[in-house]
């Protein structure tokens, strides 16, 4: 989805100028009766929640784990489909690291491995689902993030 990127602002000379109406009711009416050089548009719900929620998908991460075993093909490169929920072709996300807090050296050091492998390779997302490539099948699980879905 893209959003809006030519709002303008109302712009007039002078001091707003409003009608002042009586009602029936003992209230007043003030329609806007300002001249104005530029029109402005409207702001509303639906700008800001589709504004939110673009921004609530940049930064939401979606883990996912390629298996070892899950890579298919002969040669390389080797492919994995995974699902991914709320995948879409049009999302460009980013693969980002899911190693664990704290983990220990020989994790640390087997994760950057497989992860290396699996950032060298590419990845594009459809409908609900995620097909990375690599061209070397990396010998553990990984779970990886993908920031913007």
């Amino acid at each position: 989805m893209e959003l809006k990127t030519d709002y303008k602002d109302a712009m007039f000379d002078g001091q707003r100028r409003y009608r002042l109406i009586p009602n029936e009711d003992g209230t007043y009416s003030l329609p806007d009766e300002t001249t104005y050089t530029q029109k402005g548009d409207k702001f509303g719900a639906n700008d800001i929640n589709a504004t939110n929620k673009a921004v609530n998908q940049i930064n939401h991460v979606a883990e996912v784990t390629l298996t070892a075993t899950g890579w298919t093909g002969s040669a390389a490169p080797y492919a994995q489909t995974i699902a991914v929920l709320g995948a879409t072709a049009d999302i460009e996300a980013m693969v980002v690291s899911a190693l664990e807090d704290g983990a220990a050296v020989a994790a640390q050091k087997s994760y950057s491995k497989a992860f290396g492998i699996v950032t060298s390779g590419t990845a594009s997302l459809g409908e609900g689902t995620a097909i990375f490539k690599v061209y070397k099948k990396p010998v553990t699980d990984i779970k990886i993030g993908l920031k913007g879905v």
